[in-house]
This record gives structure tokens, C-alpha cells and sequence, in this order.
């Protein structure tokens, strides 16, 4: 594995190294839990609410509140769109996406054994999918950069270490980008000092699932208890192009090049999560929950790459690529804690609010021996992130009207990065006897730097400013029994 400076191991400075980073162990803790529409209409702050399938994976003592079963899926249209600013020059792109957030049923039988038990009401047991993450996305960014190039950190981290075999080093060597002065026994490129047009556009697929299969159990109508074992599984695949143009003419030689990388991720994992939540009065619920981390044993990386360069007079163009690269390594992801309140205003209103913590320190790859270094950036570059989510429900005879508000803070230490995130929701539904249809709108939106490259001079390394904004269109339909 290679070894890069800092900044390089951040979020989204995947020029340098593909896969096996620090970026890994954020994209794949930070679960956005998606779920039914009641639950993301009212912002996910469920925790003390219950009695909706999106708990089995939040905390599982809302199973508990089910005095029927139910059979439930939701359909989605996610779109995400990023508007980026580079050396102020703005772009934008978005990516579309049908998929669902979640399907499962819910079976609900009274307490064995009532007459000895008389205080145990109800046992349920909940099966199904729900959705933690989405991965579509396109990113844009282009600028005209006149300080330094890709080549230059190229350049900077072969005079400081060699040029090692399959590197992005050796693939730009073979194509002619950079070269080496027996004289000075160093290696130089073309632009070194920038004066070129950069572009690269981002576009990356797939989810993050989990099976989830859970019981709970009610008693008395003041204590409800849960637990889930969730089998998470995911796909990422990300593809990107990256390029430079001599578009002033200021070079004899060069004219252009582009890099072009894919890579893709698969795994499954599993965990544990367990809740409580109590009713000591009527209108008053309290709910706790734990989420063991997730153990991701075969976590696979495969890529590739390829350089085309385009050059004036006697140099030849070129386009070299590299072998297809496999790795397979393991991840564990931070634990979390979840405390909830709701709120009943008799049969017509309800509020809620979650409070959640995890600390993205506690990531880890392993083996351990092999990532110590990679470990060691986690615990330099993360803190502990809080979470906090309220929502709201009111209800009108059959139907029903819900808004959800949710705040992420940064998970990054020393202000590296933004990563702040902000959520809106509102829906309607309509709830019968024995069927139900709900729908909502979920809008979230955050800001961060993109980290093109990372020269290693000590420079500042060139940063686009990205906007993401992710829609989600839901609909779910469910029928009692």
C-alpha cells in the first residue's frame, strides 16, 4: 500500500489511491437510514415512536408497539445533484435513481401462556430490507489552474520515494508525463507550475442494504424490548475521468492528458441492535438503542486504470494502463447510541425527537498491521459526530400530515472539512383498518471540499467547493392484518 500525505486520505482525493483509505471507513459508517415513508417524513425520529418497520433498524423495542401485523414495502426516486466551484469557475451535475427503501412484513401474536404471564401482551418478529445509503451521484468540476498540475505531486512523490510498479507514477512515465534527468538524477515534468484547464467528472452507483431479522416483545403497555440481528451488504462502484489541456499553448510539447479510473466495492457484514422503550405515562415515551459496529470480513476493492497523453512534434502520443487490481481486507465501523423522546397530544398529534452519537474514530481496517497507517489517519482526521432528528405528526380522521427537521454535525476533527448536513421532510397519509398509503418528500443538503490531488511540497492543495443536494420521492404502501 502506498503511503500519502494527509490530506490525501480525505474525502473524495481518490487520484491517488483507489480504495483501502480512510474515505472508506467514513462512506460506509455514516448510514443515512432511509426507510418507510411516515418514518423519513417525520425526519427518522422514531426511536420512541414505534410501530413502524423502519425501526428494526433503529431501535428495535418499537417492533414492540405492533398490536397487528402488516405487510409494507416503499418504493423511491432518489436524485442527487452537486454544484462545484473551482477556482471560481461553477458547474453542476445530478443522477437519477428508482430503487426501494424498504420492504418487510411484521407478525404480531399475543403473549404464549397469557394466564401465567398475564402482564406480557404481545411478541412480534419483523423480517425484511431496509435501505442505509444511497451511492448515485455525478460530480463536474473544471477550472483553469495556474499554480500546479497532477503531474507536479506526480513529480514530488518520485523524487521522494521512486516510482514503484503499477503506480500512478509508472503509468505516467510510460505515457511520456514525466521523465527523468540522469544529469540531476530527479525527475521533472511539463506545466509544473500549472497553467492548464483541469476537468474531472465523478459519477458513482449502488446502495448499502441490510437484511434485517428482529423480535419484541410488549409488557404491560408500559415496556417495550427489541432486538435485531442486521446482515448489511453494499455495492460502490465509481468511475471518473480526470484531464489537462495546454489550452494557452504555453508548452512546446504537451498538449493534454486524461486519466481515467473505475473501481468498484462489495461486502456484507453483520450486527447487532438492541432497544428499550418505556411508557411511565400516557402521553410519555423514552426509548434507548445500541448498534453493535458493523463487521465487514470480506470486504473486496477491484480496479483499474489508464492514462491517454497528447503531445506536439517528436513526442508520440500515448495510452498505457494498469493491471486490474484486487484487494480483499476487512472493515469495522463505529458503534452507535440512540436516545429518543415522543410526545402524544392525545389521538391527534405526536412529537418526537432522536439524539445520536457515534464517533468515527473508532473505525478500523484490518488487518491491522497492514493499515496501521491508514488506522492512524482515522483517529487524526474524524471526531465524534451528533445527530439529532425531530419530527412531527397530525392527524385528521383517516388522514394524516408529518414534518421532519435532521442535523448532522461534521464528523471531520480541526475543521479538515465540512461534511455538516441538514435534512427537511413533509408527508401525508392515509390509514384505514386494514390498509395504508403514505407519501413524502425528503430533501438533504451538505457541504464539502473535493481534494483533486495533493501536492506534497507543502503548497495548498487545489479544492473544489461542492454543494450536494440529495431529493427523495417515497411512497409506501401497507396492508394490515
Amino acid at each position: 500500500m502506498r503511503k500519502i500525505s494527509l490530506i490525501g486520505f480525505l474525502l473524495f482525493a481518490t487520484v491517488m489511491v483507489f480504495g483501502q483509505n480512510a474515505t472508506d471507513a467514513l462512506r460506509y459508517s455514516s448510514v443515512n437510514y432511509f426507510g418507510t415513508t411516515r418514518f423519513m417524513s417525520m425526519g427518522g425520529a422514531f426511536g420512541a415512536v414505534g410501530a413502524d418497520f423502519s425501526v428494526l433498524s433503529t431501535n428495535p423495542a418499537g417492533l414492540g408497539l405492533y398490536k397487528s401485523s402488516e405487510v409494507t414495502f416503499t418504493p423511491l426516486i432518489y436524485q442527487g445533484q452537486t454544484k462545484s466551484s473551482y477556482w471560481a469557475n461553477k458547474t453542476e451535475d445530478d443522477r437519477y435513481n428508482f430503487a426501494f427503501s424498504n420492504m418487510g412484513a411484521v407478525l404480531t401474536f399475543q403473549f404464549p401462556g397469557q394466564l401465567e404471564t398475564p402482564h406480557w401482551r404481545y411478541v412480534q418478529f419483523g423480517f425484511g430490507v431496509n435501505r442505509l445509503l444511497d451511492f448515485h451521484n455525478r460530480i463536474m468540476i473544471e477550472g483553469f489552474n495556474n499554480d500546479n498540475s497532477l503531474l507536479t505531486s506526480y513529480v514530488e512523490y518520485a523524487n521522494q520515494y521512486g516510482i514503484e510498479r503499477n503506480s500512478p507514477e509508472e503509468l505516467a512515465e510510460r505515457a511520456n508525463l514525466i521523465f527523468y534527468d540522469t544529469a540531476t538524477q530527479r525527475y521533472y515534468c511539463d506545466m509544473p507550475d500549472g497553467g492548464v484547464l483541469q476537468r474531472k467528472s465523478i459519477s458513482t452507483e449502488g446502495s448499502m442494504n441490510e437484511v434485517v431479522l428482529s423480535a419484541a416483545a410488549n409488557y404491560a403497555d408500559k415496556l417495550y424490548v427489541g432486538l435485531t440481528f442486521g446482515f448489511p451488504y453494499f455495492r460502490y462502484y465509481e468511475s471518473s475521468l480526470y484531464s489537462e489541456k495546454d489550452i494557452e499553448d504555453r508548452n512546446e510539447f504537451f498538449r493534454s492528458f486524461t486519466l481515467r479510473q473505475q473501481l468498484e466495492t462489495t461486502s456484507t457484514g453483520f450486527n447487532l441492535k438492541a432497544g428499550v422503550i418505556v411508557r411511565p405515562l400516557d402521553w410519555l415515551r423514552l426509548g434507548v438503542a445500541y448498534h453493535s459496529p458493523m463487521f465487514f470480513t470480506d470486504m473486496n476493492d477491484v480496479w483499474d486504470s489508464y492514462i491517454e497523453s497528447y503531445f506536439d512534434k517528436e513526442v508520440p502520443n500515448k495510452t498505457v494502463g494498469s493491471p486490474l487490481g484486487e484487494f480483499e481486507y476487512e472493515l469495522t465501523t463505529p458503534m452507535k447510541v440512540i436516545g429518543s423522546v415522543a410526545f402524544q397530544i392525545g389521538k391527534i398529534g405526536l412529537i418526537s425527537a432522536d439524539y445520536q452519537f457515534v464517533d468515527y474514530r473508532d473505525a478500523r481496517l484490518h488487518p491491522t498491521g497492514d493499515f496501521a497507517d491508514v488506522n492512524d489517519v482515522i483517529q487524526s482526521s474524524y471526531t465524534s459526530q451528533n445527530i439529532i432528528r425531530v419530527g412531527t405528526e397530525w392527524r385528521f380522521g383517516p388522514f394524516s400530515v408529518r414534518g421532519g427537521y435532521g442535523f448532522y454535525s461534521s464528523p471531520f476533527d480541526n475543521n479538515i472539512n465540512d461534511g455538516e448536513r441538514k435534512s427537511g421532510s413533509l408527508g401525508v397519509g392515509y390509514r384505514s383498518d386494514n390498509f395504508f398509503v403514505d407519501l413524502g418528500f425528503v430533501q438533504t443538503k451538505s457541504s464539502e471540499k473535493y481534494y483533486l490531488y495533493d501536492p506534497m511540497n507543502g503548497d495548498p492543495s487545489p479544492a473544489a467547493n461542492t454543494d450536494f443536494t440529495g431529493n427523495s420521492l417515497l411512497m409506501t404502501l401497507g396492508f394490515k392484518f
